[in-house]
């Protein structure tokens, strides 16, 4: 499969940007199984990182095609037998240019900015990263307790001065333990966000119309409540989470149709792409009083402005899309990516591969 990039020396291109050092990039690919020869780099983007979340919006909601790339990548890119990017895209037109291409990686999870139909008609494997699987699923745990139990909308209240024990959901709060989460996708992150529920007790009902209960059952995922009806899930979970990938399939995909399915006393989570829910609908279901809250960590635009109209309202809780931030996730993600590398080079496995079903290996 692979094996042939650790047998001969190999040409490496590594595009990097403000979210991950080039030398933490370099050392990777140097302690890898891949046998490196010459190694060219570049810098995409934003110096800082507090420039980058505009950009990154456009990257994760747009096309490869949408954002420009670096000049010098177009020529260094006509040698490169191996490139390994972080948000810079890769477009048709760039992999156009490869005469010697052997592999795409990406030390993200998603692979919006990498056109990958484009990879595939080459017959050329993308790997991803699936770094912040762990680090997402913590944190939507994290959302679904806050939010149920007002613990960020007391501590804002405490520090105005003001000592309220009533909320706006009092009446309807319940642990988690005896509350229904409903799962909307279950790839990588939903799969963490089920196990966790799952070790904490928690009926859980999955959907997603790419996964079978038999698969589930191999996961050692068995114990959720797999169904293939998405408006039972919206009528009976206390806490609907969302966890698509955008795709231009799921562009505001979640609508106010689910919304009005969803219970007048359910919870709403997006911690996905801000691209897969229309956040307009969703204003529009707060209020109206078809849903009690939310809580997201992505949104249709960001940063997001004084006038942003999820703002200032006690039912909704907002994060500036951290549920991935950590330093195991992103400043170190190269070794994570490398690691899935040399799994493939090492033991044959192709399903770190995201095109492998339709490439040749």
């Amino acid at each position: 499969m692979l094996n042939e990039l650790s047998l001969n020396p190999q040409n490496v291109l590594l595009i990097t940007d403000a979210n991950v050092d080039i030398e933490v990039m370099k050392d990777a690919v140097l302690k890898s199984k891949i046998n490196c020869g010459r190694i060219d780099t570049l810098f995409f983007g934003p110096a800082n990182k507090e420039d980058f979340p505009e950009l990154q919006l456009k990257i994760e909601t747009g096309h490869p095609e949408d954002v420009e790339i670096p000049s010098e990548a177009y020529e260094l890119i006509k040698d490169a037998d191996v490139l390994m990017v972080h948000f810079c895209p890769v477009s048709g037109k760039l992999i156009e240019k490869a005469e010697h291409l052997k592999l795409i990686m990406t030390n993200r999870g998603g692979v919006e900015h990498i056109d990958v139909q484009a990879a595939t008609s080459r017959n050329i494997p993308v790997v991803n990263c699936i770094r912040n699987a762990d680090a997402v699923g913590e944190f939507v745990i994290g959302l679904m307790i806050d939010l149920t139990r007002d613990i960020t909308l007391s501590h804002n209240l405490l520090q105005e001065g003001k000592w309220k024990r009533e909320y706006y959901n009092s009446a309807q709060q319940k642990t988690l333990g005896n509350s229904t989460v409903g799962l909307i996708g279950l790839g990588n992150v939903g799969s963490v966000v089920a196990k966790k529920l799952l070790a904490l007790g928690v009926h859980t009902i999955v959907y997603d119309k790419f996964v079978s209960y038999e698969s589930l059952v191999k996961k050692g995922l068995g114990d959720l409540e797999y169904t293939e009806d998405l408006d039972y899930l919206l009528g009976t979970a206390d806490i609907v989470s969302l966890h698509l990938r955008y795709v231009p399939a799921t562009e505001k995909w979640f609508r106010l149709e689910h919304f009005r399915k969803m219970r007048k006393d359910a919870y709403f989570i997006n911690s996905a792409r801000g691209g897969i829910l229309d956040y307009g609908d969703l204003v529009t279901a707060l209020d109206e009083g078809l849903i009690a809250g939310a809580a997201l960590d992505v949104f249709d635009r960001e940063p997001l402005g004084d006038d942003y109209p999820l703002l200032h309202r006690e039912n909704v809780l907002l994060t500036s899309h951290l549920a991935g931030t950590t330093l195991d996730s992103i400043a170190l993600s190269p070794y994570i990516l490398t690691r899935d590398i040399n799994e493939i080079i090492e033991k044959d496995i192709p399903d770190r591969i995201v095109n492998f079903k339709k490439i040749t290996l």
